[in-house]
């Protein structure tokens, strides 16, 4: 299958759960692969989900979606220990969306292609407003840079940002 054979598409998933919703749809043939899949996990349970379709994983199960929420007051650092535990997620397997109370939810694919490996680690970086979305592009875009798959970021209504990224970046 190429790229051209495959079409964005979106669809909401309600609360109260619709996080597992949407981890449940993700896993259903035809399924979708590293980065083919990008979720917003709302604080009020709902979900927002873009994905690839037909996906590369079809309907295999070496890999399935997951979910999890790390609570406050130290979700950020909680989800990038869990994401550098074995087996590790690699570029295009973790999509995360952390919350204004420090909460952070998580969807990723397990297991991950790293395995135990440490040639790559996933970190997390907070950006204050008012222009954080651009300091976060300026660190991205910074040597060595993130490639594909590897890394997540949200852009708060304050303006300020926060990025989940693999270091060193392969790009």
């Amino acid at each position: 299958m190429t790229m051209a054979d495959q079409i964005w598409q979106f669809r909401a998933f309600s609360a109260p759960n619709g996080e597992q919703a949407a981890v449940a749809f993700l896993n259903e043939p035809l399924r979708q692969g590293a980065g083919e899949a990008s979720a917003t996990l709302r604080n009020d349970g709902t979900a927002g989900l873009l994905w690839l379709e037909p996906g590369s994983l079809g309907e295999s199960d070496a890999q399935t979606w997951q979910w999890r929420e790390f609570p406050a007051p130290n979700g950020e650092q909680a989800a990038v220990a869990f994401l550098n535990e074995p087996l590790r997620q690699g570029r295009g397997e973790a999509t995360v969306t952390p919350r204004g109370n420090g909460a952070v939810g998580l969807l990723w694919l397990e297991p991950g292609s790293l395995g135990e490996s440490t040639i790559q680690a996933w970190q997390v970086k907070d950006f204050p407003g008012p222009d954080g979305e651009q300091a976060a592009l300026a660190f991205l875009n910074a040597t060595p840079r993130q490639a594909g798959g590897e890394a997540s970021g949200f852009v708060r209504n304050d303006g300020s940002a926060a990025i989940f990224y693999l270091e060193p970046g392969s790009g």
